[in-house]
């Protein structure tokens, strides 16, 4: 199925040399490997990149990774595309414990963006299916987050302070970042607070001011690191996130028509959104003989969320839900003479409580016994597996891996018919898949190797499929469905990575194939714009990835990539299934880079140009989502941008940036806004 042979870079050329190894642990969590030896389409990017990069938030993190674009649906809604797929089709791991939940919508959503970027310390991107290892919704890919720590102790008592400012013109916002870490031989402690103002923002030069698309966001973080025994380390960490009135400004009549797009017509729409994440992990090396890792995970993970609509008319519709979950994992590994062993386990149970009311333009309030996902509700999400990691022969690597994996929901009250639904009793579903994954890696030579693959992906139905009333898009209301079965996809994958002197390359070509996608359908019986889920699609994504990076000399070094993909999915168009292509699909992406700098701790000047192809390819639902996608499609574009940075004293460093240096009025496929005009970006970072 696979006829083409691409290429693409895993290198971001900063002060390291191109020999400098990348640890990564998605692809083998107990056995950190270089980048060059993990047999999979990986991305390392660490913290000084995070830095120099000046993003505005953690999902803006991710736009130069070779084949992830970021939709944002509105400012504080990013939402990263993994070679095709959004939302709760891939998984988002905050060291180790999934963000994912039971009310993680379909389509793009805002929850990524809960996560502060201050947080960390490295992040890994794990493209393609990889549900061996990360359970439920792992289709298109996998993030995992590393959160700062602290890796040696110090012989004596020690401490250190930072303080970072940052200022964007066109966003209009203002963040501020204070840590401060404390360490002697018994232990650790790191803290710290990020405060983000975000006002409206502008656009490019026909757009201008986009009234109504600011909101405040509040972090706080806390972690306490504390050596058990000279191989066991105990972490406890706490995390707390908060976004105020974050607006949707594409549905309501503040939105500005661009190329087409319709004018929303609601008066307001706005969301809070809370998370709070506590955990304690346990860390011990050389366990015992038949034992050499282990690490155990305890938490709990809170995630809330509430909108408020205004109608034209100046009705309201209120809805909340609460979502507990604690959680459990644990890691195994031995080195064996068949090969280094990982066994894992992990469970999850979600408590849902949901709610809402209507309020018409006389006052008159109506209250319901759920929101918009069903309320008194638990959902149970466990998965045992092991995966086997050997030299089969000389130079052959073979890494095999197979999951068991269970889901139940107990939906308690999922009742709709106050929303105008059929009339629905409390019910239980039960999940169960198995999934299995082979990968190969050869050393072809020191310079080369060569990789290929079959993975398989499967999501089982949240609570979003099952139990959602929801208004989508432009006007439309999905309604619940109980009786679905699991998605389930399975990827044919080869490439090759290459690396010599001062290139570095990575490449790739993939074929996915999807069966059984939970795919909207109108509901006649239910109304004229009345949708539910049901499991009648099956299609197809393939896609390349190809670039480019060369440290010409000790100061310059350029980079570039381009990556591709398409995708078709069956849909029901006037009572009839027929092929037509995926949801909000990103087009071909490219970046160039070119970078100089002649002192590692000296300072430097990057230019990045992104190129992103017209997106004409549109499912059904593309066509009537008018509000974010113009007529025929999302516009192409090419936007420049320029970064620098250098210290200004022996504590303080200074970063600059422009992004969008011609002004162009551009957004990313299936935004609901438009991105920043030219942006100017001011960073000091104070360090005592």
């Amino acid at each position: 199925m696979i006829s083409f042979v691409v290429c693409a870079v895993v290198l971001y050329p900063q002060a390291e040399t191109s020999q400098e190894k990348k640890v990564v642990v998605t692809a083998s969590p107990l056995k950190p490997e270089d980048v060059f030896d993990v047999p999979y389409s990986t991305d390392v990017v660490r913290r000084q990149e995070m830095e120099e990069r000046l993003s505005r938030t953690l999902p803006e993190l991710l736009k130069e990774i070779p084949g992830i674009n970021v939709q944002k649906t509105s400012n504080g809604h990013g939402s990263p595309f993994i070679r095709g797929f959004t939302g709760f089709r891939n998984v988002f791991l905050i060291d180790g414990i999934r963000l994912n939940n039971s009310g993680f919508r379909e389509g793009p959503n805002q929850y990524w963006n809960t996560v502060d970027s201050f947080l960390i310390d490295r992040l890994e991107v794990l493209r393609g299916p990889a549900s061996v290892l990360y359970g439920s919704d792992a289709i298109g890919g996998v993030v995992y987050v590393h959160t700062r720590t602290i890796e040696k102790l110090p012989d004596a008592f020690a401490w250190s302070a930072r303080t970072h400012f940052r200022y964007a013109s066109a966003e209009n916002s203002f963040t501020e970042r204070q840590e401060v870490t404390l360490a002697d031989p018994a232990g650790a402690f790191l803290g710290g607070v990020t405060v983000r103002d975000f006002n409206d923002v502008a656009g490019g030069r026909h757009t201008g001011e986009q009234p109504n698309t600011g909101y405040d966001e509040y972090d706080v973080d806390a972690k306490v690191v504390v050596p058990l025994a000279p191989k066991q380390t105990l972490v406890v960490a706490a995390q707390s996130a908060r976004q105020d009135d974050v607006p949707r400004t594409h549905r309501t009549l503040f939105a500005k028509e661009w190329h087409g797009t319709a004018v929303g017509s609601d008066r307001r729409l706005d969301f809070d959104q809370e998370r709070d994440l506590v955990y304690a992990q346990l860390t011990w090396d050389q366990v015992a003989t038949f034992i050499d890792s282990m690490v155990l995970s305890l938490s709990v993970h809170r995630t809330f969320e509430d909108s408020l609509r205004v109608r034209s008319t100046g009705a309201q519709e209120f809805r909340e839900f609460e979502i507990v979950t604690p959680g459990f994992f644990a890691k195994l590994g031995k080195d064996t003479a068949w090969g280094y062993v990982t066994f894992g386990l992990e469970y999850y149970r979600d408590a849902v409580k949901s709610d809402g009311f209507d309020r018409d333009a006389a006052g008159v309030q109506t209250d319901f016994e759920r929101g918009e996902i069903s309320d008194d509700t638990t959902v149970d999400l466990a998965g045992v597996y092991v995966q086997n990691e050997y030299e089969l022969l000389k130079g052959l690597d073979v890494t095999a891996g197979v999951r068991y994996n269970y889901e139940r929901i107990d939906a308690g009250v999922v009742d709709p018919s106050g929303f105008g639904g059929p009339s629905l009793t409390p019910f239980t579903e039960t999940y169960t898949a198995v999934v299995g994954s082979l990968r190969l890696l050869y050393r072809a030579s020191e310079h080369v190797n060569l990789i290929g693959g079959v993975s398989q992906g499967f999501r089982a139905p949240n609570l979003d499929d099952t139990t959602a009333v929801r208004l989508v898009l432009s006007g439309q209301t999905d309604f619940p469905n109980p009786d679905l079965d699991p998605e389930r996809s399975i990827n044919f994958e080869v490439g090759t990575r290459f690396r010599s002197g001062g290139l570095e390359a990575q490449c790739f070509a993939f074929y996915t194939v999807l069966d059984d996608f939970i795919t909207r359908v109108p509901a006649p019986a239910l109304g004229p714009s009345a949708f539910t889920k049901e499991n009648v699609s099956e299609g197809w994504v393939k896609g390349v990835e190809v670039g480019a990076s060369y440290r010409i000399d000790a100061a310059w070094s350029v980079r570039a990539d381009v990556t591709w993909s398409i995708g078709n999915l069956d849909a029901v168009v006037g009572g009839q299934t027929e092929e037509r292509p995926i949801s909000k699909m990103n087009p071909a992406t490219a970046h160039v880079g070119v970078r100089w700098q002649a002192d590692p701790k000296g300072p430097w000047v990057e230019g990045v140009a992104t190129a992103v192809r017209k997106q004409t390819r549109l499912s059904p639902s593309d066509l009537t989502d008018t509000q974010r996608i113009p007529p025929g499609g999302t516009p192409g574009f090419t936007v420049l941008s320029v970064r620098g940075g250098a210290p200004i004293s022996a504590a303080a460093t200074a970063t600059v940036a422009v992004e969008d240096i011609g002004n162009r009025d551009y957004r990313f496929h299936g935004s609901g806004q438009n991105e920043p005009g030219t942006n100017f970006i001011a960073g000091v970072d104070v360090r005592f």
